[in-house]
């Protein structure tokens, strides 16, 4: 992700995610579209998606309706993000257009100020 592309959108309604009201989230929607090339540390070239940033806000506000039960080392981690601790979170929400289902990978900061990381947003390598 990088920073100068993060958006920050508020949620219509705050959603209830492992215990905490989250009412924004923030997301690189370059980053979620592209993809991260790990060894030139940059985007992708080759678009993977074309996600809005409302489609991502959708997506996110699947959870309201998700009774997911997180549990450290599973779908929950503990990792360092640029200094700071962060709550890792694994989750499928559906895709209605491609009728798939995708793996959004969620952040929460240590110090939680009502908002949540949308780190990525992908089709597992194993999928059609």
């Amino acid at each position: 992700m990088k920073e100068e592309n993060i958006v920050t959108k508020k949620l219509s309604v705050a959603v209830q995610f492992d215990g905490l009201q989250v009412k924004f989230i923030k997301f690189d929607l370059e980053h979620i579209n592209r993809g991260w090339d790990s060894l030139n540390r940059d985007y992708n070239l080759i678009k993977r998606s074309t996600y809005s940033a409302q489609d991502i806000v959708e997506f996110f506000e699947q959870f309201k309706y998700y009774n997911i039960e997180w549990e450290e080392g599973k779908n929950k981690n503990r990792v360092i993000v640029r200094g700071e601790m962060r709550i890792r979170y694994f989750a499928y929400v559906y895709d209605h257009n491609i009728k798939k289902q995708k793996k959004l990978v969620v952040d929460i900061p240590e110090y939680f100020k009502n908002e949540g990381i949308i780190v990525t947003l992908y089709r597992e390598k194993y999928e059609n």
